[in-house]
Order: structure tokens, then sequence, then C-alpha cells
């Protein structure tokens, strides 16, 4: 067998790029396996509308179920591929070899390479889809539980990385759930769009199969479990691009509450980091740091995925009836994309499970603003008697002043002749309570929780 070449398959580094739980159903003997297994479903079927001699049928039948798929056999279909220079030539003649007379002769009758690795591939990720959506679920009871916890526990809103108005953790997590619910939706959307298998001989027109070839056509899925396509979609890859953009929104969203963390573990700002692991090392020249390894890690393989899919875009050009340049590209990258989403969720899952929240440094960061957090508060209260336009002057040269000598705003506002003359220090107090400054984040929460609750 060949050595390891990519990253996926490193037996030191490939832990960390793929789920173990996915990685069996990419592995090169599963899929050589459900290829023939495809190619026996199909000469059972073509023998029951009298396509092709039943004992050929008998015969591949048999066949797919003897034949050990070892190294020895692999390294023959390799040998036939590179003789050939056909996809599926190699293995068509390494399974000759294991039929009786007749069968060898009728292997693939009128099916075309596309029939076999694509209804192959579709039922491949049909079984991701469901494991996708029992992770995603996992991962939406996690965010469910936090963000309930931290309805109230208020932190910091940033804008351009600068603190804005006050939050709280648990409408971030908020946020967080409802985009993945979302994606869960897409998920669920797209399954009767995938769930088609490819049967179209060798232009997509079924001319190979006689007078019943639709009727076999379903037959054949119906055999598989898949969906009876309206027309050939061998040149038609928008299923698949589909499927890669939906994981690339999976994984960027990954990506994004991983990068929230990698900024708020920052020790100077220190509100949420990874759960520490005993063993784990940040570095092997400073020892004192804890990297957000898990966090940094979602951002390389959301990566990964969002580049596949746009690969999987220019897939979507086809010259005539099939364009190798296209679909041959699909070998390659949906497994990967696949096996790296996998990972990914796998991954969130274990961030969040462990995620600390430091209540105490999000109320630090909050005070360290000295009032100015509550700017837009005074504001808009201000607002109404001003206009907004002249409070926002008011407050916008009060704010600079205020940093520029250090002080207090809550004590520059309570100090300022115009403010005082407008709003009374019961109303100004009022303004810098915390309990009432964080708007609709606790009804945004419940709401998003109750759309959510079923799962």
């Amino acid at each position: 067998m060949l050595d390891s070449v990519h990253i996926s398959d490193s037996t030191i580094f490939g832990s960390s790029w793929v789920d173990p739980e996915l990685r069996p159903l990419f592995a090169e003997q599963n899929r050589v396996l459900g290829w023939l297994e495809i190619m026996a479903v199909l000469a059972d079927v073509q023998a029951e509308f009298a396509l092709i001699p039943e004992q050929a049928a008998i015969e591949i039948k048999a066949a797919y179920q003897g034949i050990v798929i070892d190294e020895a056999f692999l390294k023959e279909v390799s040998e036939g591929f590179i003789l050939t220079n056909h996809s599926l030539m190699g293995l068509i003649n390494a399974v000759k070899k294991h039929c009786g007379a007749i069968g060898g002769e009728w292997l693939c009758y009128g099916a075309t390479v596309q029939d076999i690795t694509d209804t192959h591939t579709v039922r491949t990720l049909l079984k991701v889809h469901q494991h996708f959506l029992e992770q995603l679920t996992a991962i939406q009871k996690i965010l469910i539980d936090l963000a309930r916890q931290h309805r109230h526990t208020v932190m910091c809103g940033r804008t351009h990385a600068q603190p804005g108005l006050p939050i709280t953790f648990g409408f971030k997590a908020a946020t967080w759930l409802d985009e993945l619910d979302r994606h869960r939706q897409r998920l669920v959307e797209l399954k009767p769009r995938l769930s088609m298998g490819q049967l179209s001989g060798g232009v997509g027109s079924l001319s190979s199969f006689g007078p019943q070839a639709l009727a076999l056509q379903k037959a054949f899925m119906q055999y598989l479990g898949l969906e009876v396509p309206a027309i050939s979609w061998t040149s038609s890859r928008d299923r698949y691009a589909e499927w890669l953009n939906v994981l690339a929104m999976m994984t960027s969203t990954g990506d994004r509450i991983g990068q929230e963390i990698v900024n708020l573990q920052r020790p100077e700002i220190g509100e949420l980091s990874e759960g520490k692991v005993n063993g784990t090392v940040g570095s092997i020249t400073m020892p004192q740091k804890r990297n957000p390894e898990i966090s940094e890690h979602l951002g390389t393989l959301s990566r990964v995925v969002r580049h596949h899919a746009a690969h999987m875009a220019e897939n979507l050009v086809h010259s005539h009836e099939r364009d190798g340049r296209s679909w041959k590209g699909e070998w390659a990258i949906i497994p990967d994309a696949t096996l790296a989403t996998g990972k990914s969720l796998a991954l969130l899952s274990d961030l969040l499970k462990g995620l600390q929240v430091n209540k105490e440094r999000m109320l630090a960061n909050i005070r360290a603003t000295n009032g100015l957090i509550h700017a837009e508060a005074v504001m808009l209260t201000l607002a109404k008697t001003l206009g907004k336009q002249s409070a926002h002057q008011l407050i916008y040269e009060l704010s600079l002043l205020t940093q520029t000598e250090g002080r207090d705003f809550k004590q520059a506002v309570l100090d300022h002749p115009k403010i005082s003359a407008i709003l009374t220090r019961k109303e100004i107090d009022s303004l810098f309570d915390l309990e009432q400054s964080t708007g609709m984040c606790a009804n945004m929460v419940d709401q998003v929780i109750g759309r959510c609750q079923p799962l």
C-alpha cells in the first residue's frame, strides 16, 4: 500500500482532520465495495427487465459477494486503470475474472462511470447527512443550556473590536444557536435534492436501456433506496455544490464561534476560555502559554471547506453532456470537505461543552470603560429634548473629554450643567444601571430557545 501523503491520512496528525466515525465511509475498500454493490443491483434489475441474461446477474451478484477487497485486488484494479486510463475499466476487468462465462460479458451493461460513482456518492452522503444532523442537534442542546444559563450575564457588546453597548453572554450564545439551527434546516431541506441516484447511460438519454428504460431506472433506484431524477444530472452538478456550500456555512459558523473565543480568551480580555485539558502544551519554548487550539483549528478546517465549496462552484460549468475536468475533481473535494466538516462539528461540540465563562471579568471589562458604554443611553434620552444630532454632538464631545482626562463618564454627565438641567439624578442613575441596559437580550434568548426547544 502507498504511504500516507494527505494530512487526513497521517498516523500522527490525522485525528485532528477527520471524524473517525466518518472515515470508513470514504475509505477505498468501502468505495470499491459500494461500486460493486451498485453494479450487482444494476445487473439484477436489468435481468428482471430481460435486458441481460438472468444467469449473468446471478454470476455478477456472486462475484460481488465473493470478492475480497484486499491489497492484491486493489493492486490489480490499479494496474488496470494505469493500462486503460479509464476510471472503471480496471475494476470491470478485475471483477470479470470472478464471474462465470456469462456474467463478465454483461457488467455495467449500458451504464457509464457516473452512473456508478454518482450513485455511490449520494448513498454515502446520505449516511453522512444523518450523522451531521445528529451532531448539530447535540451542539444546539449545549448552546440552549449556555444561552439559558447566561441570559442575564452582562458583558461588553463590541463593534469594530471596541466596546459598544452592554449585552448578555446568553444573547451571544443564542446568536450562535440560531445560526446553527438555520444550517440544520438547510440540511433537512436539501435532502430531497441530494437523494437522487444516477442511471442515464452514455449521454443521459437512457437509450441503452431499451423501451422500458424509465421503469428500469425507477426499479434500480428503489432497490438502492434513492429517489428517481426527472432527467440526467451528469452535467448538472448543483446538488453537490449545494451540499458543499451548506458545509461551508456550517464550518464557518464554527469558525466564527472559535474566532470569538480566540479573541475573548486573550489575557487582556479574559472573558471566555477553552476548557483546560491536563497534558496539553501551548508552546515548546514558552511553557506558560495556554493556546486556544480547538478554536484556531475550527478556522483551519473551515478554510479547507470554503475552498472546496469554491472549487465545486467551478465544477458547475460543464461542457456538453460530460466534462471530466469538472466531475473528476469531485472525487477529491467532496470527501475532503465532508470529513473536515465532521471533524469541525466534533471539535465545536467539545469546545462548547468545556467552555469557561468568566462573569467577573466580563463585569470588570464593562467597568473599565469608565461608564462610556452607557453613552448611547444618555444620548438617546437627551435627544428627546435636544434632538438626536445635537445630543450626539454633546455626548461625543463629553466622551472625548473624559477619555482625554481619564475621568468617569457618569460623573462628567452629572457635572455637566446642560445635561443636569434636563435630567434628574435619578434619571441619570437609571441610565447607568446595567440591569436595565441590555435591551431585549433576555427576551430574544427566550425566543431562540423556544424555536429550538423541540430538538
